[in-house]
C-alpha cells in the first residue's frame, strides 16, 4: 500500500524548492540587466567627454576664427560660377550640350542655347538655388569644364527669387575664381590619366 501522505509532501518541497530556485534566476538576471546597463551608459559617457576634448573637424560658422579673409576648406561646394573664355561665342565655355540640365536631379538649370556646331552657347542659363542639392554632378559631366561651384557660402536671402543665377551673374561670378578652374582641369586630366593607363 502506498503512502499517499509522503508523496504529497516531497512534491509539495519540490515545488518550493523550484520556486526559489526560479526567484534566485530571476534576481540574477535582474542584477545582471542592471550591471549591463550601467556599463553601457559609462561607455556612453565615455564616449561623449572623448569627443569633447578632442579637436573639430566641421568649419564653425560664421568666421569664429575672426579673419575677415576665412575661406571654407577645399571641395567645399558653395555657389555657381560659369567660366568665361573671350574666344568663344558669347564670351563662356559652356558649349550648351545640355548635360549639366539632364543630369541635374532637382531639375535646377534651365539652358537655352543658341547657335549650331562650334557656334553653339547658351543663350539663357537659369539656375535655382533655393531646389539644388549641391550634388556636383553638373560640375563633373561637363565636357568643357564650363561651370563650377565657388567657396561662396554667404547665398542667405529673404526672397526666393533672389535665388535664381541668371547667365550674367554666374559670368561675373566666374571672373572672380579662375583659381577653382585649375584645380578642376588638373582633378580631370589626372583621373583621365588614371583611366588610360590602368595597372
Amino acid at each position: 500500500m502506498h503512502n499517499h501522505e509522503g508523496t504529497s509532501q516531497l512534491a509539495t518541497g519540490d515545488s518550493r524548492l523550484g520556486t526559489k530556485r526560479r526567484a534566485d534566476t530571476s534576481l540574477l538576471g535582474l542584477l545582471r540587466l542592471i550591471l549591463q546597463g550601467a556599463w553601457s551608459i559609462c561607455v556612453g559617457l565615455y564616449i561623449t567627454a572623448l569627443n569633447f576634448v578632442r579637436p573639430g573637424v566641421c568649419e564653425r560658422y560664421p568666421r569664429r576664427d575672426g579673419k575677415p579673409d576665412w575661406k571654407p576648406r577645399p571641395g567645399y561646394r558653395g555657389d555657381f560660377a560659369l567660366i568665361s573664355d573671350p574666344e568663344r561665342p558669347g564670351g563662356l565655355r559652356c558649349i550648351a550640350c545640355l548635360q549639366c540640365q539632364n543630369i541635374c536631379p532637382d531639375q535646377c538649370i534651365h539652358i537655352t542655347p543658341e547657335g549650331k556646331g562650334k557656334e553653339r552657347h547658351p543663350k539663357q542659363f537659369l539656375i535655382d538655388v533655393g531646389l539644388c542639392m549641391y550634388c556636383w554632378l553638373c560640375v563633373e559631366v561637363c565636357p568643357a569644364s564650363a561651370i563650377t561651384m565657388t567657396p561662396d557660402y554667404e547665398t542667405a536671402t529673404d526672397r526666393p527669387e533672389k535665388l535664381i543665377r541668371d547667365i550674367e551673374y554666374l559670368r561675373e561670378r566666374g571672373k572672380e575664381f579662375p583659381e577653382v578652374l585649375r584645380v578642376e582641369m588638373q582633378l580631370r586630366e589626372s583621373r583621365e590619366s588614371e583611366v588610360a593607363s590602368p595597372e
